[in-house]
């Protein structure tokens, strides 16, 4: 039985190529659009983190600490570790809103253009000249 695809054959390698060719198209788009979104939802994790640790840093440093009832060190660590739990955990769930504008500008910026942060190669070479 012959299937033909077009002007090829199914018993030729180019016709049988041609219906998985398309089916590996489709998978292709749909690892891209997985991975799009795989890369949205860290970006929304990092900024919303962020965003609430510092919120959070902020108001523990207008606490001032009680005569009583304040245990050193350990609480120190303690207060960092709570607060980095509960700004992971808002980043993750409530901020969308915050990342949504901030990743639409990320993923319109072109692959080969070097981001703000990203050293320039000035100070690179007064560095070099440094040491």
């Amino acid at each position: 039985m012959r299937i033909n695809f077009g002007n090829q054959s199914a018993d030729s390698p180019a016709g049988m190529l041609s219906p998985r060719m398309s089916g590996f198209d489709e998978l292709t788009k749909k690892a891209s659009s997985s991975k799009q979104s795989l890369v949205q939802e860290k970006f929304q994790d990092f900024v919303g983190s962020t965003f609430y640790r510092e919120m959070l840093k902020a108001l523990r440093s207008g606490q001032k600490h009680s005569k009583y009832f304040y245990g050193g060190q350990a609480e120190e660590i303690f207060r960092g570790q709570m607060d980095q739990q509960i700004s992971e955990e808002l980043g993750h769930t409530h901020s969308g809103h915050l990342a949504a504008p901030l990743f639409e500008a990320y993923s319109r910026r072109p692959p080969h253009q070097p981001s703000v942060f990203a050293p320039r190669s000035e100070a690179a070479h007064a560095l070099d000249a440094v040491v």
